[in-house]
């Protein structure tokens, strides 16, 4: 008898393929050999991959916003500032300086950033959407001390 007839025989779904089981020890041993070769290339690119990957969100990241867009951003904060202080009932302009002066550093901080045209492109959007739900009552609450009420 030979060994391919009493190997075990399973059939692939996806090619229609027989795949044959080795029996014999040495080639059980042969074919565990091969199946680590091919885990070892693919642990090899999935850390190409992961480089690559890297780089392009580093690249991502270099690509930093417009002076226009950076208006616009300074617009958003006004807008934002006056709003807050008209919600709660902040009087003057220090109270609005001390606001925009707030969301600024909350957007500087979040990106790790020291001037919003160091900001990335990438989160232009993000940025604006915190900026319209900003929010922080213990600054209000500190502005108020301040101003006596």
């Amino acid at each position: 008898m030979r060994e391919s007839d009493t190997a075990l025989r399973f059939t692939d779904p996806e090619a229609g393929n027989i795949i044959l089981m080795p029996e014999t020890a040495a080639s059980l041993q042969g074919s565990v050999e091969q199946m680590g070769i091919y885990l070892t290339q693919m642990a090899q690119m999935m850390a190409v991959m992961q480089q690559k990957l890297a780089e392009l969100e580093q690249n991502q990241n270099a690509v930093t916003i417009r002076h226009g867009e950076v208006k616009n951003i300074n617009q958003l904060i006004r807008i934002r500032a006056a709003e807050y202080c008209e919600k709660y009932e902040l009087n003057g302009p220090q109270d609005e300086k001390a606001i925009r002066a707030a969301i600024r550093k909350a957007v500087l901080t979040r990106y790790q950033i020291r001037d919003l045209h160091d900001l990335p492109q990438i989160a232009l959007q993000a940025v604006q959407a915190q900026i319209d739900r900003w929010s922080d009552i213990r600054t209000v609450m500190r502005l108020r001390e301040k101003n006596g009420a």
